[in-house]
């Protein structure tokens, strides 16, 4: 303990050496925040995820950003010492890769991280056990390790012999010590679903109440109706189809309804095993349910979206590690990519092809900053579904906009709450009235636009108190 007290007085002794560390460690929470941005806001982290979660982030995100800040310091410190002694020696590539990956593993596990499959990782927070956590941890150990090795270098405790053997061991070190660290964070995805800790806010309720002389009971009957909304589609045998493909593994879903105390009815469980032409209708008590279904749907039905579209950008291996892929559970079997685009459960023309991929690409969702077109997770692959069972049931695009309206609404009611006090503030519409292609584009329907509209109601006195429902990646 005293040679690490005399190193850090040592490179401490300079006002410069106190300056670069402040200055690197408020540039890497900079950093942080900025990647945090992009997949969420502030609120939508802090709202999302549970106090644990959103403390240990917090926590140990400051902890590397502090390491950081000293590591880099201490390299300086090295490298002024070499131009004394040439045998002395130091590396920076721990402190680097452990920068890398702790800011890869900065997000919210509703929205994910963007640039964990840019490293071959995971393309989301939720394919790994502790979404992310684990990752700062480790990332905190190589920084540690870091500065043990800067501090026996500027001790004078860690030279280079005549042994070149030795030495060149003594330069790879660092290599493997990284390469180790790269591969246990590589391999996190890859454990058993049951490994992974849920860190998503459950259900709660939001305080506040309404201003102006909005009624707040009517605007939300707008939005969620309790007669429900009439999609003008029918079931036919896609859940029959489902279950025989293994998509839906059935005891596996009626489980998730039995554990979640909302046990699935017979014409549920109707139209899992024997089909059903009933016209489709979502409602408050069936909204869970149909999320489910046209998720399972969304997923195995063979689409151009599903194999060439923007969710493959990062390569058809990192596929399987978004929400809605390695989040859907519910499959015969462990392996969730055995059922990704697997079968042409529906079929479309050209035309229609068409229609799904325009009014995909424009209808956006209030947990990130993708449209259905990049279905990311569950609500994007559910809603994914949905358009294409519309656009084959002979659909227009101006009655898939106005369903996915309302089924948005219905799946994510507080945002959309937001949404439709705002028109009826400064335009005077109802929830029925509003374009649903406006309302479901980026400027509204993204986390972004949500947020700047949920800014406006707060500057104008317009508050919210309402259930909030839907909104987790999870089944």
């Amino acid at each position: 303990m005293d040679t690490y007290t005399k190193v850090f007085k040592k490179v401490y002794r300079s006002y410069s050496a106190w300056v670069t560390t402040f200055s690197v460690s408020l540039s890497v929470m900079l950093i942080y925040y900025f990647i945090l941005l992009q997949t969420a806001t502030w609120s939508t982290f802090w709202e999302s995820n549970i106090p644990f979660y959103n403390y240990s982030q917090i926590f140990l995100s400051l902890v590397n950003a502090v390491f950081i800040g000293v590591a880099i310091t201490m390299f300086i410190a090295v490298l002024e010492e070499r131009k004394k002694d040439k045998k002395k020696h130091g590396s920076i590539l721990e402190t680097l890769g452990a920068l890398v990956y702790s800011v890869a593993a900065t997000g919210c596990t509703v929205c994910g991280a963007i640039l964990l499959p840019t490293l071959g990782v995971a393309a989301s927070l939720t394919a790994l056990p502790l979404g992310g956590l684990e990752v700062k941890f480790l990332s905190s150990l190589i920084l540690l390790y870091s500065l043990n090795e800067y501090a026996k270098t500027l001790s004078g405790a860690c030279k280079v012999g005549k042994d070149k053997s030795k030495r060149v061991l003594e330069q790879l070190r660092p290599v493997g010590v990284v390469a180790v660290f790269v591969l246990v964070v590589y391999m996190l995805p890859k454990l058993p679903n049951n490994w992974k800790v849920d860190f998503r806010q459950k259900q709660a309720l939001v305080a506040g109440g309404v201003s102006g002389n909005i009624d707040a009971d009517s605007v939300f009957l707008q939005i969620n109706p309790r007669e429900g909304y009439d999609l003008n589609v029918s079931y036919g045998d896609l859940g029959p189809k489902m279950v025989e493909l293994g998509v839906i593994d059935l005891e596996k879903f009626q489980d998730v309804y039995e554990n979640a105390g909302q046990p699935l009815g017979k014409e549920q469980l109707k139209i899992l095993t024997e089909g059903s032409q009933e016209k489709i209708k979502i409602t408050p008590e069936n909204s869970y349910f149909l999320l489910n279904f046209f998720w399972a749907f969304g997923l195995a039905n063979k689409n151009k979206i599903l194999t060439e579209g923007e969710i493959t950008k990062y390569g058809q291996d990192q596929v399987g590690n978004f929400a809605s892929t390695g989040g859907w559970s519910l499959t015969r079997g462990d392996d969730v990519m055995d059922y990704y685009a697997i079968g042409d459960l529906i079929a479309l023309t050209p035309k229609q092809q068409q229609l799904v991929d325009e009014v995909s690409g424009n209808v956006y969702r209030p947990c990130c900053n993708n449209p259905t077109s990049f279905p990311d997770c569950n609500h994007g692959m559910a809603l994914l579904g949905v358009l294409e069972l519309m656009a084959a049931s002979g659909a227009t695009e101006k009655e898939m906009y106005e369903a996915a309206k309302f089924i948005n609404a219905y799946w994510f009611p507080s945002n959309y709450y937001d949404l439709a006090i705002y028109f009826k503030a400064k335009d005077g519409k109802d929830f029925a009235d509003i374009d649903g292609k406006v309302i479901l584009g980026r400027d509204y329907s993204s986390v972004t636009g949500w947020q700047n509209i949920k800014n406006w109601l707060s500057q104008n006195g317009y508050e919210k108190e309402v259930p909030r429902q839907g909104g987790g990646c999870g089944v």
